[in-house]
């Protein structure tokens, strides 16, 4: 081997060692007798010197690294405890710098946090994604806090009220609080929601007030097995508490009281294309009947177990793209949902609005326990900070008779969305295409949700 075959040699071996992620071990070819048959390389471990902040640290480091000091240092380890702080919304730009170490081979990892210490971030939002029935107009409010256990985690908290705030016969309201925090490749959370809601339904020439309400107890797990420069897999595991209860003039339903403890897993990959990513997940959940206190009633199953398991899966497709020197961007994602056992119909999958199948104004849809949707824009620059959409979405719902004649819908949707300082905005019109004649919707109808984050 000569002097030129020496250094492809190193390269190729530099090269492969960046690939795997282990951007500053070095290899050296010390002075040596090739004739001797024998090749000697030197290969200088790249390692994690001292881990510090520069600025306002705003939690413990060793919660987003996966690494400690000395261990070898990969890229990949840091494109995760990156990820871990980016995740904050006051940390969004917040950098790594690596410095030479004390030791050989050792390279300081110095976090860059933003100047602007503030942890607390408030959203107030404004739409008309409620029905009729209790109450279209919605005001809500959001608080996130970053770090409030120095641990880099985040706590986040919601309220949402009708806007008729002083009609006592019909409304909805709903509040949530949830926790979560890295730990180096996993992370964990807790969380806990309501939702209730109220209307006057009429009977035999009068009106009586129903009510409904739920709560939602929620602990998870979530963990990367595996990343790369190009893609990235997660596992998840959560147990969930579901509580549903409804009454009628005062009077308990029975028939619609729930106490169920349920788990859910799912599987995901992310793939980044040069000029594209791919997101694609499966996933299970099911009830455990033997923790579920009040496992309900199922229609048409008069000895239901409590037991039920449903299959899940998603793909989402982002493509950016020009034609000419106008950008261009689409959206598409495809969910499908099959249940192996009968369900309850809080399980059931729903379609019509502005959050599955666009097109109509959400006030009624359809609703069974197996069913796709497939959405798909296109979105274009319109002037700085927002851009213009159009969307054509389909959905189907099979797996109950009383849909047989109508289970499909089609809908489009043309808007606008994007944001002027702390001013969000979503303006779009939609159009039903194709829809059962049991679905009654405003043709065509008009959805808005405004933000403003302070």
């Amino acid at each position: 081997m000569g002097a030129q075959g020496r250094d492809i040699l190193s390269q190729w071996i530099a090269r492969q060692l960046i690939a795997d992620g282990y951007i500053t071990t070095q290899v050296f070819f010390p002075e040596q007798d090739f004739a001797t048959g024998h090749l000697v390389i030197e290969i200088v471990p790249g390692r994690v010197g001292t881990i510090r902040d520069e600025g306002a640290s705003i939690g413990w480091s060793r919660m987003v690294f996966p690494e400690r000091s000395h261990a070898l240092l990969n890229i990949r380890d840091l494109d995760q405890a990156l990820e871990n702080i980016r995740r904050l919304p006051g940390q969004g730009v917040t950098a790594f710098d690596l410095v030479p170490g004390t030791d050989l081979g050792e390279s300081d990892i110095v976090i860059r946090h933003p100047q602007n210490r503030r942890r607390v971030r408030f959203v107030l939002t404004a739409d008309n994604s409620g029905i009729h029935a209790t109450g279209r107009n919605q005001l809500g409010a959001i608080v996130a806090i970053d770090s409030p256990l120095h641990l880099y985690d985040q706590l986040i908290a919601t309220v949402n009220n009708d806007a008729g705030l002083r009609n006592h016969s019909a409304g909805s309201r709903s509040k949530s609080i949830a926790w979560n925090v890295p730990i180096g490749y996993a992370s964990f959370s807790l969380g806990f929601s309501e939702w209730s809601s109220k209307q006057a339904l009429p009977v035999v020439g009068a009106d009586i007030l129903y009510t409904s309400r739920t709560r939602r107890f929620e602990a998870g797990v979530t963990y990367v097995p595996y990343r790369t420069s190009h893609n990235k897999g997660s596992l998840q595991f959560n147990l969930v508490r579901r509580q549903d209860q409804a009454s009628l003039g005062g009077e308990e339903i029975g028939v619609q009281k729930r106490d169920i403890t349920s788990y859910e897993i799912r599987a995901s990959h992310l793939e980044m294309f040069s000029d594209a990513s791919l997101h694609a997940a499966i996933g299970l959940r099911g009830s455990l009947a033997g923790l579920s206190r009040t496992p309900g009633f199922v229609y048409g199953q008069s000895n239901w177990s409590g037991r039920y398991q449903i299959l899940t899966t998603s793909t989402s497709l982002n493509v950016p793209f020009r034609i000419d020197s106008r950008a261009f961007g689409y959206r598409g994602t495809f969910f499908l949902q099959h249940a192996l056992q009968p369900t309850p119909f809080t399980e059931y999958l729903q379609i019509g609005g502005r959050y599955s199948v666009r097109g109509s104004d959400g006030n009624q849809s359809l609703a069974v326990q197996n069913g796709w949707t497939w959405r798909n824009e296109l979105a274009t620059g319109l002037f700085a900070g927002s851009e213009t959409y159009v969307a054509l979405d389909a959905g189907q719902v099979s797996g109950d008779p009383a849909t047989a004649r109508g289970r499909t819908l089609i809908g489009s949707a043309l808007g606008i969305r994007g944001s002027y300082r702390g001013l969000g905005y979503d303006v779009s019109v939609g159009m039903p295409l194709l829809r059962p004649d049991t679905i009654q919707t405003g043709t065509p109808s008009l959805n808005v949700r405004m933000t403003y984050r302070f």
